[in-house]
């Protein structure tokens, strides 16, 4: 993937060579003519709460509807602050790279009197890591984090890879029912202990992981909720169990800080890891020299470990499922491993022969991006997409609908991954971002990809999926895009 020139890489988006790039986006054109009033904007009639409902009960639909209604910039609410839905590359690529000092991460809302605060839903339970963090307490972290995730690096995590991936289908039986989004949450959680932090993962702390996430992203979805925080403090029954969720995580990674920290004492025979939480625990602040408290550090591993699996499972569980709804695909995919491979795991080497494979990977990822929508809001007056938009305005790009545009995919909701094996056909860059770009950009491209792609050919090479009834696997949108209820399918062994 071809990097967005910025200041400085957000997440390590590196250009993965794993996803054929579209085109690189052309720069944000300068109008002749004066941007029209913020006001102007087009946008559906209905009044503020009823917008919010509806974009509440079901926001894949309606901001699909809102975009193919109203073009690439449309008013989503008024009230309490200006919403807009920005579907145009051009504007997408101004906010994440060419002009992104000009637009801040996260929600605007409105607070007492006529402030605007900016509330990050995910700190309750990431606390300050680098995904909820902002300015140069960002860039910090992310120059101490990125070397974790360059090329270099991924010789060495993709035999772990492989060899998670095999472990987890070694539990299957053929003829099997099994949730493929649970197996892939519990396999993708191991990598990334194993890799990133070099621990194995135990059964109780899978399930630790698993009911902080599951009791905790839904509330995520209340971003600029004001009270948000003094809800969670109130004695609700649901608001207790999302407290002793968090507080039983806490608990695990404080195990794993202490733990380690024990390890690399002075006296002991354990060294200096290079693993990220070895490096987490010597890493020292360049202007005064001291490390960092256990709280710090405790936040990096919560992001590092949450994000860095819960992306990449539901990729790899949206992959399944549409594998197993279209047999030919499949089987392209299994005659592609069955002559790169010949029998063999895959390794690295092997990635620039699995072309078909990485075709199949990038377009789930088009069709379900785990990341479905992203918002930042505007710091100072802006024009975008034609319209001098306020400072304190709120605007949404949303991977769901950019991926499944018309106008850059010719038939948009079919699973075709030979999209991805001729020209972009001058497709926009910001036609596809499924890890966003510029200064935030993911820091973990490289990884998710090689580890996505690795664990699909290793699974697919000897297994197939089925949907285990004709029940609709329905998209939750919550912070990531997974299957609601999970993803009944039935296991089947080929030799």
């Amino acid at each position: 993937m071809t990097r967005p020139t910025a200041s400085e890489p957000d997440h390590p988006l590196f250009p993965s060579p794993l996803v054929r790039p579209a085109t690189a986006a052309a720069p944000v054109s300068t109008r002749e003519s004066a941007p029209r009033a913020a006001t102007d904007v087009p946008g559906p009639a209905s009044g503020p709460m009823a917008a919010v409902r509806r974009l509440r009960a079901d926001p894949l639909t309606r901001l699909a509807e809102i975009r193919r209604g109203y073009g690439p910039i449309a008013r989503l609410a008024s009230w309490p602050v200006s919403a807009f839905l920005v579907s145009d590359p051009d504007a997408i690529a101004d906010a994440l790279v060419s002009g992104h000092r000009l637009y801040a991460k996260g929600a605007v809302v409105r607070g007492p009197g006529s402030r605007t605060t900016v509330t990050q839903p995910l700190t309750l339970l990431l606390g300050q890591g680098l995904l909820t963090s902002a300015g140069e307490a960002h860039m910090r972290q992310r120059r101490l984090i990125q070397p974790l995730f360059h090329k270099k690096q991924m010789a060495g995590y993709s035999g772990q890879f492989v060899a998670l991936a095999e472990a987890t289908a070694a539990t299957w039986r053929d003829g099997q029912s099994l949730d493929l989004h649970a197996e892939m949450t519990e396999m993708t959680l191991a990598i990334v202990a194993r890799t990133l932090f070099d621990v194995d993962i135990s059964d109780h702390v899978v399930d630790v992981v698993r009911t902080a996430v599951s009791e905790n992203m839904p509330v995520a979805r209340r971003a600029g909720l004001p009270v948000l925080e003094r809800l969670e403090r109130l004695p609700l029954r649901a608001a207790r169990r999302r407290r002793g969720a968090r507080a039983a995580l806490d608990r695990t990674v404080h195990e794993m800080i202490t733990g380690r920290r024990a390890a690399q004492a002075p006296g002991t025979s354990a060294g200096a890891g290079t693993d990220l939480l070895s490096l987490l625990l010597a890493a020292r602040d360049p202007d005064t020299g001291e490390r960092m408290d256990d709280i710090q550090i405790r936040d990096e591993v919560m992001t590092l470990l949450l994000a860095g699996h819960e992306t990449t499972a539901n990729a790899l569980a949206w992959t399944f499922h549409l594998l197993g709804g279209e047999p030919a695909v499949a089987a392209r995919l299994r005659e592609e491993l069955d002559t790169a491979l010949d029998g063999r795991p895959p390794t690295i080497e092997d990635l620039p022969r699995l072309t078909y494979t990485n075709a199949v990977f990038s377009e789930s990822m088009r069709l379900y991006p785990p990341v479905w929508a992203m918002g930042r809001h505007l710091v100072a007056d802006h024009e975008v997409a034609g319209y001098l938009l306020p400072a304190g305005s709120t605007l949404v790009f949303s991977q769901w609908v950019m991926h499944r545009h018309e106008r850059w995919w010719p038939d948009p909701d079919r699973f075709d991954p030979t999209r991805w094996l001729g020209a972009a056909d001058n497709r926009p860059r910001f036609a596809y971002f499924p890890f966003g770009a510029g200064p935030r950009q993911c820091v973990g491209n490289s990884f998710a990809v090689a580890e996505g792609v690795l664990t699909l050919a290793a699974i697919a090479r000897r297994w197939s999926f089925t949907p285990a009834s004709d029940t609709p696997v329905v998209p939750e949108p919550l912070v990531t895009l997974r299957p609601r209820g999970g993803l009944p399918m039935v296991a089947h062994r080929h030799r």
